[in-house]
């Protein structure tokens, strides 16, 4: 099931907090200095009515304002008055949100976002920006962000499909080409200044989740065509008919997934390498490269379409039908991994050796005798030294037969 990121109801005035969290957060820990904190007592969700604040004095360019648990504030351009707000700090605790229309939010020091900053065509312009977890900036219409300490370590930025997110300066975890934090969920487009050559640092991914979705640079163009690594506990995401181009060879230690929903596309103008972690083709989702290795320790499996050669020396696991259009070659320390009743198809010639690892679903295992269709090819040549126990295998020049005993 897809995921989506949180996006607030508008009616009238007023804008819903039940609808607008994913998950309910705890009480922010973080210390607070507040000179001007939201009550929402009026209950018109107004930045500009005074008895929505504690003292009861909109807020100015000298106040520090906190945004505190479970509440909801209308600010620039959503509550009918002003579209612009200027203060000195702003604080969004866990659990609660700030929502911005079509206007200007300047803070001279620092915006803490714990909880949840929607924007819906706005300009932020801040001394700094901290986006801790579970922060969350969404966006639904054209807006700009202005800060040259845009610091994103763990938190989300989500732009939603349509709307354009630009950032004026590079995130605080974007250095040398170097990504190295933060989750990235792009349904419209990012823009942002400088490019991406590594995915880098635990827990970072960058999701290209929509047909036309893309992460621009200052040129317009394509801020991942340098990508030439995903690293160690990282995820990169092509899914629901977003596709991305890598201009040249790619290798991955962490996660790749290709297609979802309408499905996906990563080509790769270059040879793709899994050194570590695990692809995932799902869904009709297509994986286009020079060649395609699978090392020793590492996975490719799922469902759809690898267009290139494949050669296996780690594991491919097929979750139903995975289609290889060039040769497959598995060398004997490699496994092909499959549950009963998925298949590797393999257009071209195909080569094998090593292992092959039969699974069952628990809740429908295979009754004696039941067969099904490991590998289909081309040409075939070779045969499996290691079969789990408790199946035989036929094979004829074009493919492989399983039946359980």
């Amino acid at each position: 099931m897809r995921r989506w990121p949180v996006k607030p109801q508008i009616t009238g005035t007023s804008m819903l907090l039940g609808a607008l969290l994913l998950v309910f957060w705890p009480a922010c820990a973080r210390p607070q200095t507040c000179s001007a904190t939201w009550t929402g007592n009026e209950g018109n969700g107004s930045w500009s009515t005074a008895g929505n604040w504690s003292p009861r004095k909109v807020p100015g360019a000298a106040s520090d304002v906190c945004i505190p648990t479970f509440t909801t504030a209308n600010g620039a351009g959503l509550d009918g008055s002003s579209s612009t707000i200027s203060v000195h700090s702003i604080q969004v605790a866990e659990g609660a949100s700030l929502i911005l229309g079509s206007g200007k939010a300047t803070i001279v020091t620092s915006l803490i976002n714990d909880g949840g900053l929607f924007l819906y065509g706005t300009t932020v312009t801040s001394a700094s920006i901290d986006m801790p977890n579970p922060g969350q900036i969404s966006v639904y219409g054209n807006s700009v962000i202005t800060s040259a300490a845009f610091s994103n370590p763990t938190g989300i930025v989500y732009v939603g499909p349509g709307f354009t997110l630009k950032l004026t300066d590079n995130p605080v975890q974007l250095q040398n080409g170097n990504l190295s934090g933060g989750n990235w969920f792009v349904d419209g487009v990012l823009a942002i200044p400088g490019d991406i050559s590594e995915i880098t640092s635990q827990g970072t991914t960058v999701t290209i989740d929509n047909l036309g979705a893309a992460l621009e640079d200052a040129s317009g163009k394509n801020a991942l065509a340098t990508l030439t690594s995903v690293g160690p506990g990282t995820a990169l995401s092509v899914t629901y008919g977003g596709a991305l181009t890598v201009t040249q060879g790619l290798s991955n230690q962490g996660v790749v997934n290709v297609g979802s929903g309408s499905g996906g596309t990563l080509t790769v103008n270059g040879g793709y390498t899994q050194t570590s972690g695990a692809t995932t083709n799902f869904s009709g989702g297509t994986l286009s490269a020079a060649s395609v290795n699978v090392e020793s320790g590492s996975t490719l499996g799922g469902s759809g379409t690898v267009e290139s050669s494949v050669t296996n020396n780690g594991t491919v696991a097929p979750q139903g039908s995975l289609t290889v259009t060039g040769t497959y070659t598995q060398t004997s320390a490699a496994a092909l991994t499959e549950q009963f009743g998925s298949t590797l198809q393999v257009s071209s010639s195909a080569s094998i050796s090593g292992a092959l690892n039969i699974t069952i679903n628990p809740k429908h295992p295979p009754k004696s005798g039941a067969m099904y269709t490991a590998l289909t090819s081309g040409s075939l040549t070779g045969s499996f030294t290691r079969i789990t126990a408790g199946y035989t295998v036929t094979t004829n020049g074009n493919g492989i037969q399983v039946t359980k005993q």
